[in-house]
């Protein structure tokens, strides 16, 4: 019984700050910039891949922490958070390392 107390305290402990990806984002959204965004469920996680008419340009895992986005990209080191609001046909994100945003407009 202890043993099974002291597992639920450490799995609560590692969930703490994360929060559930918005089921709004799943989906394909287009930008005014000829991009595309996939955003999908594989297994217990959220990836999401964005790319142009040429080529892959970012993909990675999407995790919510303090309700920011938080990406680690798969096709390159880096980590970092983006703002996000979420509209019912629309999707802003802050583009990382920039004052800049996305205007993402769902496609699917």
């Amino acid at each position: 019984m202890k043993k099974l107390f002291l597992l639920l305290a450490l799995v609560s402990t590692l969930a703490f700050g994360q929060e559930e990806v918005p089921f709004k984002v799943l989906g394909i959204w287009s930008n005014t910039e000829g991009e595309t965004l996939v955003i999908q469920r594989a297994e217990d996680l959220i990836i999401f891949t964005r790319k142009d008419k040429y080529k892959i340009l970012a993909q990675g895992q999407i995790t919510m922490v303090n309700g920011d986005m938080h990406i680690n990209r798969y096709d390159t080191e880096e980590e970092y958070r983006l703002g996000l609001f979420i509209g019912n046909e629309t999707m802003v994100i802050n583009k990382p390392n920039s004052i800049s945003a996305w205007l993402w407009v769902r496609i699917q």
